[in-house]
């Protein structure tokens, strides 16, 4: 029997699950360049104070810090993040492999960064008040807490469900091929979830070993008013908002990153 074109259906194509140390690879390949977020902590943190990262990851922003002579510790539950961020330096500061909403730690700190829509990724608002009452327990006196937020924009709201689209192309190490990384965002409005899959489609010179992977996370999707709230029940004072890394002012509705510094006095 002969095929028509009406009938001819292309194969799915097969996405394998992303392990933790694919995911590290993948993560370092694209976020271990990005260095934009770097001067904002350099500016609010006093000069050779003590610092610790929350969700540090590949170890870029603690490693560059502590090279500037800060006295970095970083903190992830990821040991293949962390494997990479020990090796991403000659010296690397201490990490510590933890679960950020069930610290215990022996020391304070000056300041606690909790960078690049870490707080998010917790997800459930239980969590994410057990990270921040222990991040006040950790913080010194006149410390402070810096953390960035993704707050979902009107754009993605106006979706009610739909999802988002977004596409990167990235180079592999040493110029060994391409890394494509596709990325679909939704929001449920009634559960203020932000739900985005991450497909990778991993494509080196070596034809025979292209492979996709995929994952799915979870985030919380707060307004900014509600993240504002949620950081002062547990006992943080003086907030000030910016809404990119120049700390120019928060416009709710429009921006979709949130940069807060807050103290407890």
């Amino acid at each position: 029997m002969s095929d028509t074109f009406s009938e001819h259906k292309e194969p799915d194509e097969i996405f394998l699950p992303l392990s933790t140390n694919r995911y590290a690879e993948f993560y370092s390949i694209e976020m271990d360049s990005f260095t934009q977020d770097i001067e904002f902590y350099r500016e609010h943190c006093t000069q050779g104070s003590k610092v610790l990262e929350l969700g540090c990851g590949t170890g870029r922003i603690s490693n560059a810090l502590a090279a500037s002579g800060y006295q970095m510790t970083g903190l992830d539950l990821s040991i293949a993040m962390l494997r990479r961020a020990m090796n991403n330096s000659p010296y690397p500061p201490p990490y510590i492999c933890m679960d950020m909403s069930n610290m215990a730690l022996r020391e304070t700190f000056d300041h606690i960064l909790i960078p690049y829509n870490t707080l998010n990724l917790l997800r459930a608002p239980d969590r994410i008040k057990n990270c921040l009452q222990q991040t006040r327990h950790y913080l010194k006196p006149d410390g402070s807490l810096l953390l960035q937020l993704y707050i979902p924009d009107k754009e993605l709201r106006a979706k009610k469900g739909q999802r988002l689209f977004q596409f990167q192309m990235l180079s592999l190490k040493k110029d060994q091929g391409k890394l494509i990384k596709e990325t679909l965002y939704s929001y449920n409005n009634a559960t203020q979830e932000i739900r985005m899959e991450e497909r990778y489609r991993f494509r080196p010179r070596n034809n025979k070993t292209r492979k996709n992977f995929k994952h799915t996370l979870h985030l919380a999707g707060f307004s900014a008013s509600q993240w504002v709230q949620t950081i002062q029940n547990c006992g943080f004072r003086n907030l000030t908002l910016s809404g990119d890394y120049n700390s120019r002012p928060f416009h709710e509705g429009n921006d979709s990153t949130l940069l807060i510094k807050a103290s407890l006095f």
